[in-house]
């Protein structure tokens, strides 16, 4: 399987892209920090145990798709599709940078029988046979393949348009097709999830390793000087940094044409692009980055996930942690800090009760421009005494005397 997904690194920004020529802007840190935020072990044992279900049924050679398809229960392809529609959802959701690359890695899972078919048509166009089979041979094996190229075809548009069928899935039910193949080819696909929820859980732990010797420490504060350290940990610490780097082999390096920001209209650019079907690798790969330019991570205080702070003081991050609202983490805890103040400072609780009233009052008699006076100068001496209170010039007792609503 060749990599079709191709990350590149410009300062502060990453660029992420599934083989074609426009690519996505990301902060760098989204694919790290993307990993860590999804939960990966619950669809990595969903994932065996669809497997385990399916391990050693037949198929059966008539069995059609409407069939087949009218028990989703017990339907290998609807289950997978089911299964990437789920996860994808939640990884796009928690990490949109860390979707583009597993929506890459799953584009070259799809269409891997396109790219194996090559070296035979090249051997049947060209008349020159290097792939060690005879003519007879190439000609059955590319009827294999061209088989599994359109069931693959078929699972990657059911996967990405699920629970609806695209108008080829829609063609082959209604052409009451056989589905043998399809049901081969979803588990061929399961297998490649199960293979990559397994190496992206293991590195999961190892990445939260490695970042708690070079970018954040265990009080959830920015360590300093990550550059050295990620470099002390190299030279020294042979089985985390050593089993990590050895990922990195897996990477190939692509001169790729992209289209940086600020540029003139119509202009492009080349560069350095990284491309890997180990996506764990190019996670990798962006750590060091992070480290190289000497970025510092902190645990959002809320949440308690990893971000990069403005700056030291920052406690908080921007991720939403509040559905219904919309509200970041950052938010939400200057709702809560600000709340917990009035809920300690009597007076200004108090303040604010007989405001309320007094401006209900105001909205009930609408037009009454003398009430409305009458509020205006209230209010004014309502908040000189807040402030005599507060630098205790006043008692709350004369405080709550002073503020009374006439």
């Amino acid at each position: 399987m060749r990599g079709k997904t191709y990350v590149y690194f410009n300062g502060k920004t990453e660029y992420i892209g599934t083989g074609g020529e426009e690519q996505t802007a990301y902060p760098l840190g989204s694919l790290v920090f993307g990993t860590l935020d999804v939960d990966w072990e619950p669809y990595l044992e969903q994932a065996r145990a669809l497997r385990r279900a399916y391990t050693g049924v037949d198929f059966g050679e008539t069995c059609t798709m409407p069939q087949r398809l009218s028990e989703p229960e017990t339907c290998v392809y609807y289950q997978v599709a089911e299964f990437y529609h789920n996860m994808s959802l939640s990884v796009k959701t928690v990490s949109p940078a860390f979707f583009d690359l597993l929506e890459g890695y799953c584009l070259a899972v799809w269409r891997a029988y396109d790219q194996e078919s090559e070296p035979y048509l090249e051997a049947l166009a060209s008349g020159v046979n290097d792939t060690g089979l005879s003519r007879s041979e190439v000609h059955q094996r590319l009827i294999h393949l061209g088989n599994q190229a359109i069931t693959g075809n078929i699972m990657e548009g059911y996967c990405r348009s699920f629970p609806a069928y695209t108008e080829q899935m829609k063609y082959y039910i209604e052409w009451e097709t056989e589905d043998r193949s399809l049901c081969e080819t979803a588990l061929l696909v399961l297998d490649y999830f199960i293979n990559f929820l397994k190496k992206i859980s293991a590195f999961q732990k190892d990445l939260r390793a490695l970042i708690g010797v070079t970018l954040c420490g265990k009080d959830g504060r920015p360590l300093s000087a990550p550059s050295a350290r990620l470099l002390k940990l190299a030279e020294n610490d042979g089985e985390l940094y050593g089993r990590c780097s050895r990922m990195l082999d897996d990477v190939h390096i692509k001169l790729q044409q992209y289209i940086p920001e600020g540029i003139k209209k119509g202009g492009v650019a080349a560069a350095t692009f990284y491309a890997s079907d180990n996506l764990p690798a190019l996670v990798f790969l962006e750590f060091q980055q992070m480290c190289a330019l000497d970025l510092r991570a902190a645990r959002c205080e809320n949440c308690g996930r990893l971000f990069l702070p403005f700056s030291s003081r920052t406690k908080y991050c921007d991720r939403v942690c509040d559905e219904d609202t919309g509200a970041s983490c950052k938010e939400v805890a200057a709702r809560e800090k600000y709340a917990a103040q009035v809920k300690a400072d009597r007076a200004r609780q108090l303040y604010q009760q007989l405001r309320n009233k007094y401006q209900m009052r105001c909205a009930r008699a609408q037009g009454n421009a003398k009430m409305r006076e009458d509020y205006n100068k209230w209010r004014d001496t309502a908040q000189k005494a807040m402030v005599k209170y507060q630098v205790g010039e006043m008692s709350f007792e004369q405080f709550a005397e002073c503020i009374q609503i006439p």
